[in-house]
């Protein structure tokens, strides 16, 4: 284990010392965020606000052309966020914000903002980076081999410091103290990340989906219209799709939902408004409702109280590893655990490139570690490649080398044979 601890851990390092580094911006990114677009976000404007129709119809004057997918309504002090989807950006998670003031019907701003976590374009960017090294979907392979490998070598450290801790030299020592306090945190980011990974993300939806783990929905179907036959054959654009938002808060209000909402406009599919409670600073429910466009009637509701466990889990554990769950204790948490791992995986690399020069075993795994290791490869199966990718570099290395040692024997022999009696 030892050797299979320091050969993995110097050839994944790098990894690890990338992400650390993304991910120390990245988890301080929602502070940094809330000022660098303060001016977006805060609404100056005093006095009552106007309704939420007339927000709506101000931000259509920004985008004209495009369909409103999802309003955002704050509470007082912040503006309202109108979203339109855009073919034109990077995918459907991606939509232009166009950030209203509720008092003065100013608009303070138009962004593109990413993601249910509402992230505008510097976080954006910072995520992308700590994801995806900027490279897109090839980029994703990265971030899938650290998370994979993280929790595994802390695990693996951990046993070995238990294992020889009377042996070990002072960098050793602390290299494995932090190893050992940080180490909850590491399986949590091995844990987290791994649920929107490339190839084990998939594995992990499907799991969830199979196990019933995830998020209900409230069916988001209108009561029976009694004017239905004027407009049925209508699509539902322009006006008709954001037709009473203001009625549609004012009913997720009166029916007990805070903080920010998510409402989503009715569709041809789902004729009824949407509203969510979203996720945010300190908040632990989620409740939803549809609301009928035309009547302002609630016609169905999801109380967070009634969702399976481990959907309950799902959002709480990517709201902390993405720091917006407690906020800026939240982030500051990340932060240090970001410069722990910088920490760990430089000490690594530093302790292999100054060892003594010595001969190297054959990497072994006991059979318990190798059951453990099937098993944990296929919910993470990049982890499972690259460790038998290790295995046959380390075969090839060996067997060079002792064909390189073969042949002064084999010259040597040769010589004594000539030589005359």
């Amino acid at each position: 284990m030892s050797r299979l601890h320091k050969t993995a851990g110097v050839l994944i390092a790098p990894f690890l010392i990338v992400a650390a580094l993304s991910g120390f911006f990245y988890a301080l990114a929602p502070s940094i965020e809330s000022v660098v677009y303060k001016n977006e976000i805060v609404a100056s404007g005093s006095g009552e606000a106007h309704s939420l129709d007339e927000q709506i119809a101000a931000a259509q004057k920004v985008h004209p052309d495009l369909q409103v997918s999802k309003v955002q309504a704050f509470e007082e002090g912040k503006t309202t966020r109108v979203l339109f989807a855009d073919d034109a950006l990077k995918s459907s998670s991606y939509a232009h914000a166009v950030f209203v003031d509720p008092a003065t019907l100013e608009i303070k701003g138009d962004l593109v903002q990413y993601g249910s976590s509402r992230a505008l374009p510097l976080r954006s960017w910072l995520s992308e980076g700590h994801r995806r090294l900027w490279l897109g979907d090839a980029g994703r392979i990265y971030s899938e081999l650290a998370a994979s490998w993280l929790g595994a070598l802390a695990i693996m450290g951990i046993y070995l410091w238990f294992k020889r801790r009377r042996k070990a030299g002072k960098m050793l020592t602390l290299h494995s103290k932090i190893g050992a306090w940080l180490l909850p945190g590491f399986v949590f980011l091995t844990i987290t990340g791994l649920t929107w990974s490339l190839v084990a993300g998939e594995n992990i939806s499907t799991l969830r989906e199979k196990m019933d783990w995830m998020q209900p929905k409230p069916a988001a179907t209108a009561a029976a219209d009694p004017h239905a036959e004027h407009h049925h054959h209508m699509d539902m654009t322009g006006d008709m799709n954001v037709m009473g938002a203001a009625d549609a808060l004012a009913a997720a209000r009166s029916a007990g939902l805070t903080g920010i909402l998510d409402m989503t406009p009715p569709s041809a599919e789902k004729p009824a408004w949407t509203v969510t409670e979203a996720r945010q600073d300190y908040k632990l429910s989620y409740d939803a409702i549809a609301v009928d466009p035309h009547t302002g009637e609630v016609v169905d509701r999801v109380d967070f109280k009634d969702w399976p466990l481990m959907a309950k889990a799902v959002p709480w554990l990517i709201q902390l590893h993405m720091g917006t769950l407690f906020g800026i204790y939240n982030q500051v948490a990340l932060a240090l655990l970001a410069l722990g791992l910088l920490a760990v995986s430089v000490m690594g690399l530093w302790m292999w490139f100054s060892r003594p020069k010595r001969a190297l075993q054959h990497l072994k795994l006991s059979p318990a570690l190798v059951v453990g290791a099937v098993l944990y490869s296929i919910i993470a199966p990049l982890f499972g490649t690259s460790l038998v990718l290790f295995f046959l570099v380390d075969w090839a290395v060996q067997r060079a080398k002792k064909a390189k040692q073969a042949k002064p024997r084999e010259t040597q022999e040769g010589e004594s044979i000539k030589q005359p009696v």
